[in-house]
């Protein structure tokens, strides 16, 4: 073998080791970096699912499994209808259609050290809470009554579920200094990161912070009462110190407008110092979730 061959061949095999090294080093377990609740429905002979095919007159039920990826249990609704009018049976589409209550325990993390080539990192692995949800409660659903179409009648099965989120942030802030912080926080359908700057004011120094509110799941926000869309509550605390915040030159009162992002300036004037200090940083969320999805399935309603 040539020596140009030889050297190619060292550098191939460096690259390979190299790569599985990488792989092996940032490798993700398949949750991580899911927030809040999500959940899909029951598949199986007896159940309503994407995509089934029913004879009108079977019977069948409705199956939800809940999981929840936060590190705080959780309690919400879920809520069933379909588009079919009640008169030909299945599931009652009056208001928010058929509802009940849920509990989920919290998600167990475990965080492990994973080395490989280049370094190691921190990886935590997420066992989501688990429940489930079964409709009807009693008896058994079906549809009756459709006229005989050539092609089955195609219907939508709707599964919503509505529940309550706080989250909570925490930081060190440290005047002066131009370090920025270290924001700590559990995952959650809205994170929050944070930009320091600080500036001297005669005897004072001037703290101001950057706060941006990001959703992170395809989910609707509400007030935690649900009678407002697009609104969280959000209150900031550097004890002792107070902060003032505004949102678009608008003072915050509590609730502010939020949709996919939003960008809050908070400031605080901090006197007679000697030398550097640090504030504790709390910031609190507290909203709805709603999540809903679609799912279609089909009737035959030929006679045979």
């Amino acid at each position: 073998m040539k020596k140009s061959q030889i050297f190619i061949l060292i550098i191939l095999l460096i690259v390979l080791v190299f790569v599985s090294g990488q792989q092996g080093c940032f490798q993700q377990s398949a949750t991580e970096g899911r927030t809040g609740i999500d959940y899909s429905i029951e598949t199986g002979i007896d159940y309503l699912s994407m995509g089934k095919v029913l004879q009108q007159g079977d019977t069948f039920y409705v199956g939800v499994k809940i999981e929840n990826y936060d590190e705080e249990p959780k309690s919400g609704q879920i809520c069933i209808r379909d588009n079919i009018a009640d008169g030909f049976g299945g599931i009652s589409s009056d208001g928010f259609g058929e509802c009940a209550f849920f509990n989920i325990k919290s998600a167990d993390v475990i965080e492990k050290e994973v080395s490989g080539f280049g370094g190691s990192k921190i990886e935590k692995q997420i066992t989501p809470g688990k429940t489930e949800v079964y409709f009807p409660t009693s008896d058994q659903y079906s549809y009756y009554g459709l006229p005989e179409m050539i092609k089955p009648y195609s219907g939508k099965l709707f599964v919503s579920l509505k529940y309550r989120e706080t989250t909570q942030a925490t930081a060190t802030i440290t005047v002066p200094g131009t370090e920025q912080p270290i924001l700590s926080q559990d995952p959650a359908p809205i994170t929050m990161s944070l930009q320091k700057t600080v500036r001297k004011k005669q005897d004072a120094y001037e703290v101001s912070l950057n706060i941006i509110l990001r959703k992170q799941q395809q989910a609707k926000i509400f007030s935690s009462s649900f009678d407002q869309e697009n609104v969280t509550y959000f209150m900031i605390e550097m004890i002792p110190q107070t902060m003032l915040c505004t949102v678009s030159g608008q003072p915050i009162t509590g609730l502010i407008e939020f949709e996919n992002e939003r960008l809050i300036k908070c400031s605080s004037l901090i006197y007679n110092m000697g030398g550097q200090q640090s504030y504790p940083l709390v910031m609190t969320l507290d909203y709805g979730v709603a999540l809903e999805k679609s799912y279609p399935f089909f009737i035959d309603t030929e006679v045979e």
